[in-house]
């Protein structure tokens, strides 16, 4: 960029570059109010340590100042005063309020979280982008030279794109008032109008320019209808002078917008990836709600003040006394101007054509106005100055306009790589006046601009005008004055549309003399002559073209081979490939934290066990921990499964037990013998059964004859309680036949119960609980037994129906009589029913039994599943695990999709002693439940050193290489199946199990999903119940298992050789040929086994009301036009019935209202027992029906049903709902809606709301307990010791006397007595807890003595025997796994959690409540969250409450789909380097080459698409060049040097590749300053500085550009990183330079991929500027293009324009704004590090501190406070550094061949110091 000179524009324009904004020096009218500025900050940092209600007090204060001098005109009267003119009480008060709001907002946005923002919705969230701050991002881009309108659309369109192909749904919103800000320049005018323009006609985004500011009550309403979830607002503002005017508008902004409940997020520090777009994101606060509430006026006072200061538009134009009367006679002249021009173009024309010859002929017109002014006022000219050297008359004027106009015809007809030109021509004083006029008037005829009642082409409103074409016009014309002399010399193309405009610009300025078209001339006086020549830019003298280092890897001939021959090669004896050195070889042995050996044998962990023989008191140690492990694993299992008995596995070729009796022996001998033999046994066997069975029968009777009067007594009693007495009994029940007399008296009590209520109680006022469980009853008998319904039973069905109503089910039942006639049985005659329900049973079927309609379930026992009956997709995935079948499975949670994993867990355990099945997890949590799983389902006896299961993740291990069931994490398992070493073991693996696989979507992690699946040879389960595309997914894996039986195949086919190995290696490619299919199956299964119905809830005269909410009230009819009904949004049988109701109410005269009546309906008509499966059918019909009014176009009729179904409440977060919880709680627990999750997104809010609970239970134990009843207690416990200890002493006689024997006792009764009163003077009021008392004892003791070393472990446990726990990332593991184990055992019944718990974890529940919105609330997240609720077996419904939500959220939430799957880009160099040392160092290299391959060939990114494998292949390629050049392979592939610590900080990259850069160059050794003899420890000043400089290195955070070092302290941590000492920041820039120089060569080398068809298009609006060739030759144009020496082949023909070249490509810049946007790669993929962060405007972002500041105070807390880090983000960080700096000790340690070397003596106390510190706060 260059400087803010009169010059950097095209015209006029004054602008100023983002440099200056570093410094924030104030402009010329600032210098007055310096001094006050200071003080003022002085006030203000004596308040930096005050609290949040402290600092809203103040600021308080200062707009209640405001508020009350408002209306003195003291303000008012002193504004115009001077550009900062402000005096009185009034204006003190507005100076105070403006630095304290801007000092406010830095303190709230300081703890902005950068996040993701866009959620992966279909339709995501609806947001509100301020126009302004759009503008304000775009048009001081470091990238973008001011003036060059196209690419500042260019860069506006690429963002609005970006957001609209995520599927972004959002607005832009333009305010009326904010476009004073820009009133510096009319230049910014311009480009703002022509934006609104072009965004509103060019393309479809939403723009609303019809809000005056935000206090106008229109944009109220907008915010109440449509309630965004935030507002893209810029937080500083860029012109050069009252940028903190313009600054105090968008803070104004941001506080209205928090305000109002709306979230903000920043536009500074944005940034976008090929998935993802991320920005600052800052959450409304009820605290600031109510204090804009409050101060309103006084902000609105503020607003109208700041509007008031600004200048006015035409005051750096017209500076003489009559400015209002030339900007009134410019108005006149441009409607007159226009007027003429649709006279002379009646078919219409180009705009910017129209703005050209407008403003050209105003101007020109104004100009002779003011000259005829000047000289009758006596004057020569506008200013004295110019008198002297100014021409007279037109000349000047004209002359500028001819070259302006010559300039639009060029835009029209020159390619823009003809137009990256620089210039760097100055204009004179007379020029600059003219253009800053001409300027003006394009301006206001933009405004103005009627685009109605003529044909006006609005296409290229983005390229009116371009500032270096249009001054390389003037320098050509001033040194080549005959280039456009004539329209020869032009071209007939360009010269004669420059002709046709010149000419109308003088036909519409009839009154004044503007000269002929040509010569175009730039005469003396219009540009300045060069002051001196400048030097050129001699830093790229040349692009640094490389040849490319030869190289011999197979890998690599295979995969980039085709693209070797066409690079050039250096030849062998070329001078760079000296520097070349070979270093010491590495092997990857040793595991990445700690120094154990990567590889063990089979027994190789029983050498430690041998040692620790000689030593009995370790050894013991250790079997100790085993068997501790071991019980608790199985403790944990038994509150996972159902029945925890250990299935015992035998070993190969054994015949279970259980499978043995039922498979008699063969029976040998002659065959007519056997087969008499046979037929005599199966006799015998079939009259034991027969016995048995009448056994069973008459045991049955007994039992029922025993049980019938209790269970009928229980019923009448309570008939909830008695109900559930007799399903156990029949539960237990062997006999058919009982089980109809038992249901028939159960149906008979119902009866007689629902007869009696009915007689006590009003019709009107009839509740339906009785009439649900006599339905409930009538069709269990009918669904399970009907074959044993006797005529008799039929007719007492058929008279309870007719009593209730059901006419038509009692004629279906009468039917059924008939069927079975007996002539024995008379048809009992029917009476009037009795005791009616006043409504039809198809609709009290789906109204009232809804979660007791049965499901279709198979009947026929599967012999492979033991405890329940299977569903046939169930089956199939049984099926697929039996045929060595891969599987993507996609069914909703608690569907029953897992028990396949351990089925084919316990297929590989029963046939294999050797075979491995793995299981991959996405979270450690999830490793532990599935650990205490396999524990509690298997057990096997194995051979000497192997066990069942095993553990892998990042910070434990355990039996790796020795389990046959390796329970893990991705990134541990890729480690394993990249180590060259672990391919015997990888061999072994018979099934890989997937688990979440939905993770291939994510942000973090993603792509080692991806590399996984293509690593794997054996089959997989991949499991989720979150995927919208699974098909896409299939294809992708089934094209991965195609390349591996490609392979087999070839491996097979290979020509036999003598060597063992490839015998061995064909005997295995057979094994696994003939052990698994290369068929992948897609099993899906959609229905949920409980329904799910919503709630929102509604808080009232403090009372908490659940209010249904229909998911159909969600959609709308743009979604359903555009997307359709989503295929999960189901509908419970209630909501079915509302549907219907609500269409017929909207749509009375409905042709299909009749058939679809339930009463009616094809389905449900006369049957007696509805199922789901008639449920699911009708559900069908309603929205095919919905979405056919939409095709339809009745669009009223379908928006009056979701009227009609919303609910009549907000549902939006308000007032006091958070600090009602406790009161939210109870009434759950009063509607029998416990056990509830409570999800919140906030740590602190999630364990706020569990102490504020238990606090509550507190008080209300206070309360009910009596004073002196803590002195009782106390003087019992002490009782209590002293009998204790008196027994215990009484214990140990040997031979007690008889009076000792009596008082033994004596104490004893006396010791039981006092402790039955202790413990009932202890025990808790049953509306003082929670938690359900009937837990076992041993279990709850076995639970808290596990976590008796947890911190504040008392409290904890107070907190869970209150019912009550808490549960994220954070908590302690052992608490955690408490909360998990008491809450399935049903102990605990109220859980506030974190979104980690619902990633998997099995803690299902009854009612889900969601405590906050977030951004982090996504579709994916919701239906992971509310999937908990409904638990199976247990409850027959799910309920989700949304809390603190608001309605268009939920909306959302409900309606959108789950994100589809989209591949990341696939490569990191780390990982070629991975892959490298694969290919090298494998022990088979076939099988390793065909990994590395699988990987490279198959990324989800690439999938079908060529060009971007082949741009894969160029990064392979040259990424295999920055490995040589840096010293990480060899010329023959083979990794070297610090290859290893690479691998193992692959995480970071490129932070890996620069440490070894600080090693290689001995800085390190520098700092590591040896310690004092005889001390080994170096000091804390050598320590903090290696933590700063990894700190700079790894993890980095930036902090929002808003929060400056120099406007807030805080309390503990420093939070601003010092930057790198001066030699490390040496060295990053040589590393810099060296990768720049290689992967700008990548860019050059992919640009032929790029699509150029789509490069020379606005991405938005689809604009094309693809112009051809001038077909003619012309001597301007070739005069031109010498202007452009620079080569513009690989950088976007659009960024070319602000003198953008393929030489940017090798600098140490952003090169993503200027690359192809086609080719989809971005600078995250090249491995350069920036030193200093800066964001488009270059404001730069600092680093966070936290690693360092945690190193100094080893505190959390501060972290979060200070540092503005979430408390589970800073302990997954923190714990991140930690295992970072543990895998630089351990490779440095491995590379090392001296154990002394002072760096490594340094890092190794370095880990040891970290990881304790990060010990004392995880334990």
């Amino acid at each position: 960029m260059e400087d803010g000179s009169c010059s950097d524009c095209l015209d006029e324009d004054n602008g100023s570059g983002p440099g200056e904004e570093e410094s924030d020096s104030p402009g010329e009218g600032e210098a007055e109010s310096l001094d006050e500025e200071a003080m003022v900050k002085m006030k203000l940092r004596a308040a930096e340590q005050l609290s949040d209600a402290t600092e809203e007090r103040r600021l308080d204060e200062l707009l209640s100042e405001i508020s009350t001098c408002k209306g003195s005109g003291e303000a008012a009267d002193t504004l115009q005063a001077g550009a900062e003119g402000l005096g009185g009480a009034a204006s003190d008060a507005f100076k105070k309020s403006l630095h304290y709001l801007s000092w406010y907002l830095t303190s709230i946005c300081a703890k902005s979280q950068k996040v993701s923002l866009l959620r992966d919705f279909v339709e995501s969230e609806f947001f509100v982008i301020d126009g302004d701050s759009l503008m304000m991002m775009f048009i001081h881009d470091a990238s973008l030279d001011l003036g060059q309108n196209l690419h500042f659309f260019y860069l506006v369109e690429c963002f609005l794109f970006d957001l609209s192909q995520r599927m972004a749904k959002y607005v832009i919103t333009f305010f009326k008032d904010t476009e004073c800000m820009w009133n510096e320049n009319c230049l910014y005018l311009s480009i703002r109008t022509a934006l609104i323009l072009h965004l509103q006609h060019n393309t479809k985004v939403p723009v609303h320019t019809e809000f005056s500011n935000c206090f106008d009550s229109k944009w109220k309403r907008f915010l109440q209808e449509n309630n965004p979830y935030f507002i893209i607002i810029s937080d500083k503002a860029f012109p050069q002078r009252r940028r903190h005017l313009a600054t105090g508008m968008f803070h104004i902004l941001m506080l209205h917008t928090l305000g109002h409940k709306v979230n903000v997020v920043l536009s500074s520090g944005m940034s976008q990836d090929i998935l993802r777009v991320h920005g600052y994101h800052t959450c409304s606060k009820p605290a600031i709600v109510s204090l804009v509430k409050k101060q309103e006026a006084a902000l609105r006072s503020i607003q109208v003040q700041l509007v008031n200061l600004a200048p006015k538009f035409s005051d750096h134009v017209f500076q003489n006394e009559n400015e209002e009367e030339l900007v009134t006679r410019m108005q006149s002249e441009i409607h007159l101007s226009y007027s003429r021009l649709k006279g002379l173009w009646p078919l219409g024309s180009d705009i910017s054509k129209v703005v050209c010859a407008v403003s050209c002929s105003v101007a020109l017109n104004l100009y002779a106005c003011q000259m005829t002014t000047a000289e009758t006022a006596g004057q020569t000219g506008r200013r004295t100055e110019d008198k002297e050297d100014g021409p007279q008359g037109l000349a000047i004027p004209a002359d500028i306009c001819r070259m302006y106009c010559l300039h639009v015809a060029l835009l029209q007809n020159l390619p823009l790589p003809q137009r990256a030109l620089k210039c760097n021509s100055q204009w004179t004083g007379p020029a600059d006046n003219f253009l800053l006029l001409r300027r003006m008037v394009e301006y206001i005829f933009l405004k103005k601009l009627p685009v109605t009642g003529w044909n006006l082409d609005l296409m290229y409103l983005t390229d009116l005008s371009d500032k270096q074409l249009m001054r390389t016009i003037a320098k050509m014309c001033t040194e080549v004055p005959a280039c456009a002399e004539s329209e020869q010399r032009l071209g007939s193309k360009i010269g004669g549309e420059y002709r046709h405009i010149w000419e109308t610009v003088a036909k519409i300025s009839p009154d004044i003399d503007v000269g002929p078209a040509f010569p175009v001339t730039c005469t003396r006086g219009i540009v300045l002559p060069p002051a001196s020549d400048a030097e050129p830019d001699t830093t790229l003298e040349r692009i640094p073209t490389i040849g490319l280092i030869p190289m011999t890897s197979a890998l690599a001939e295979e995969f980039v081979g085709d693209l070797l021959e066409q690079l050039p090669h250096l030849g062998s004896e070329d001078p760079a490939l000296e520097p070349l050195l070979k270093r010491k070889a590495f092997d990857e042995v040793l595991h990445w934290h700690s120094r154990r050996p990567l590889v063990e044998s089979q027994y190789g962990l029983m050498t430690e066990m041998r040692i620790a023989t000689k030593d009995p008191w370790k050894r013991k140690r250790i079997l100790r921990g085993q068997q501790k492990l071991v019980v608790f694993e199985r403790l944990y299992a038994e509150t996972l499964e159902e029945n925890t008995a250990v299935t015992i596995v035998t070993s190969q070729g054994a015949v279970p037990k259980s499978r043995s009796k039922q498979q008699p022996p063969p029976i040998k001998g002659n065959s007519k013998k056997a087969g008499i033999r046979k037929k005599s046994a199966q006799l015998i066997i079939e009259a034991q059964d027969k016995k048995k069975k009448q056994e069973e029968e008459r045991k049955a009777k007994e039992a029922w004859h025993t049980m019938q009067e209790p269970i009928k007594r229980e019923i009448s009693q309570d008939m909830g309680k008695g109900i559930k007495s007799l399903e156990k009994f029949l539960q237990n029940c062997n006999s058919d036949s009982v089980k109809v007399i038992a249901e028939m008296e159960g149906i008979e009590c119902c009866y007689k119960a629902w007869v009696e209520y009915c007689q006590s109680k009003e019709t009107h006022s009839r509740e339906m609980d009785f009439a649900v469980l006599l339905m409930q009853r009538i069709h269990n008998v009918l669904d399970r037994h009907e074959d044993l319904l006797t005529p008799t039973i039929l007719n007492k069905l058929a008279r309870y129906l007719n009593n209730l109503g059901f006419l038509n089910l009692r004629d279906t039942i009468m039917e059924m009589i008939n069927a079975k006639q007996d002539q024995g049985v008379k048809t009992e005659v029917m009476k009037d029913p009795k005791f009616p329900l006043g409504l039809g049973a198809s609709r009290f079927q789906l109204q009232y039994m809804g979660p007791y309609l049965f499901r279709e379930e198979r009947k026929d026992p599967d012999p492979r599943v033991r405890h329940f009956i299977p569903d046939a997709w169930q089956r199939e995935l049984l099926d697929a695990v039996d045929n060595n079948e891969s599987a993507v499975i996609v069914a909703p949670t608690s569907s029953g999709k897992t028990y396949a994993s351990y089925y084919c867990m316990e297929k590989v355990l029963r046939t294999s002693d050797t075979g491995i099945v793995v299981y991959v997890s996405p979270t450690k949590a999830l490793v532990n439940q599935v650990v205490a799983t396999v524990y509690g389902r298997f057990n096997k006896s194995l051979p000497q050193g192997m066990v069942v299961c095993g553990t892998f993740t990042r910070d434990y291990r355990s039996h790796v290489h020795n389990c046959q069931v390796l329970v893990t994490v991705p990134q541990c398992l890729e480690i394993l199946l990249l180590s060259p070493h672990m391919q015997d073991w990888a061999s072994r693996i018979q099934y890989v199990i997937f688990d979440e696989v939905h993770c291939l979507g994510g942000e973090i992690g993603a792509e080692v999903w991806e590399h996984l699946l293509a690593l794997i040879r054996c089959p997989f389960l991949a499991l989720s119940a979150t995927i919208s595309n699974p098909e896409g997914l299939t294809q992708w894996l089934q094209s991965v298992k195609t390349y591996w039986e490609r392979v087999e195949n070839s491996l097979e086919g290979a020509s036999p050789t003598n060597t063992k190995r490839k015998s061995k290696k064909r005997q295995q490619a057979e094994s696994r040929k003939g052990s698994q299919t290369f068929k992948v199956r897609l099993v899906t299964y959609g229905e949920r086994y409980n329904d799910l119905e919503k709630y929102v809830c509604d808080f009232e005269n403090n009372e908490y009301k659940f209010v249904p909410y229909h998911p159909c009230a969600a959609l709308t009819v743009n979604h359903i036009k555009n997307y359709g009904i989503p295929s999960d949004l189901a509908l419970s049988p209630p909501e079915c019935l509302r549907l219907y109701d609500a269409m017929v109410r909207a749509f009375p005269k409905w042709s299909r209202a009749q058939e679809l009546e339930p009463e009616e309906y094809k389905c449900f008509k006369n049957k007696v027992v509805i199922r789901k499966r008639d449920v699911r059918e009708y559900e069908a019909e309603l929205k095919k029906e919905l979405v056919d009014w939409v095709k339809a176009g009745w669009k009223n009729k379908v928006e009056a049903v979701m009227l009609l179904l919303n609910p009549p409440t907000e549902g939006t977060f308000g007032k006091n709902k958070e600090s009602n919880f406790p009161l939210l709680v109870e009434t759950l627990q009063k509607m029998d809606l416990l056990p509830a999750l409570f999800f919140a997104f906030h740590i602190p809010l999630v364990e706020q709301v569990a102490s504020e609970l238990l606090e509550h239970l507190d008080q209300k134990l206070r309360s009910k307990r009596k004073p002196e009843d803590a002195k009782t207690k106390m003087q019992m416990e002490n009782q209590l010791q002293k009998l204790s200890k008196c027994l215990e002493k009484e214990e140990t006689l040997t031979n007690p006397s008889k009076k000792q024997a009596e008082q033994l006792i004596l104490y004893r009764s006396r010791y039981d007595v006092l402790f039955k009163k202790y413990a009932k003077l202890d025990e808790l009021p049953p509306d003082c807890t929670f938690a359900q008392i009937s837990t076992d004892s041993e279990f709850m003791k076995k639970v808290f003595f596990r976590m008796r070393r947890v911190h504040i472990a008392g409290y904890y446990q107070r907190m869970l025997c209150r019912g009550i726990g808490f549960h994220h990332s954070s908590v302690n593991r052992h608490m955690r796994q408490a909360v998990e184990m008491l809450f399935r055992r049903g102990f605990i019944k109220v859980v506030s959690a974190t979104s980690t718990l619902a990633l998997g974890i099995n803690m299902p529940c009854r009612t889900v409540v969601f405590l906050q919105d977030s951004v982090h609330l996504d579709a994916l997240t919701y239906r992971q969250m509310s999937g908990r609720a409904g638990r199976r077996g247990m409850d027959n419904i799910g309920r989700v409450i949304f809390l603190n939500v608001p309605l268009p959220k939920i909306q959302r939430l409900i309606k959108a789909n789950v994100p589809q799957l989209k591949g990341q880009f696939p490569l990191s160099i780390s990982l070629v380097l991975r892959l490298m040392l694969l290919a090298a160092r494998a022990d088979d290299k076939g099988d390793a080459k065909a990994k590395a391959l699988s990987v490279l060939q198959h990324s989800m990114m690439t999938f079908n698409q060529p060009t971007k494998q082949n741009i894969v292949k160029f990064y392979f390629l040259f990424s295999l060049q920055f490995l040589l050049q840096e010293g990480y392979l060899d010329q023959e592939g083979e990794p070297q040097g610090f290859a290893g610590l690479v691998m193992h900080t692959h995480y970071h990259e490129p932070a890996n590749f620069v440490f070894i850069r600080f090693l290689l160059d001995g800085l390190l050794h520098k700092v590591c300053q040896p310690p004092k003899a005889p001390s080994r420890r170096f000091s804390e000043d050598v320590m903090e500085t290696l933590v700063l400089i990894l700190a700079n290195l790894f993890g980095r955070r930036h902090l929002p550009t808003c929060l400056k070092e120099d406007t807030i302290t805080f309390q503990q941590s420093k939070v601003f990183l010092d930057d790198l000492p001066d030699e490390f920041a040496a060295s990053v820039r040589e590393y810099n330079r060296s990768a720049l120089q290689i992967f700008g060569n990548f860019f050059l080398s992919v640009s032929n991929q790029a699509n150029l068809e789509e490069e020379y298009k606005l991405p938005l609006s689809g604009t094309s500027f693809k112009r051809l060739c001038l077909p003619e030759a012309n001597d301007f144009c070739s005069e031109m293009a010498k202007a452009s020496k620079s080569p513009t082949t690989s950088v976007s023909p659009f960024a070319c324009l602000s003198g953008h070249s393929d030489f940017d490509l090798f600098k140490e810049d952003n090169v993503d704004p200027i690359v192809f946007r086609t080719l989809g790669i971005h600078m995250d993929s090249i491995p350069v590090l920036y030193l200093k962060y800066y964001d488009r405007q270059g404001q730069r972002l600092r680093l966070n501190a936290y690693a360092l500041d945690f190193y100094k105070h080893g505190c959390l807390g501060a972290l979060y406070s200070d540092n503005g880090l979430n408390r589970g983000e800073a302990f997954n960080l923190i714990k991140d550094f930690s295992l970072v700096i543990a895998a630089i000790s351990t490779s440095l340690a491995e590379l090392c061949d001296n154990e002394d070397d002072l760096v490594v003596l340094a890092f190794q106390q370095l880990a040891e110091s970290y990881q304790s510190k990060f010990q004392m706060v995880w334990s």
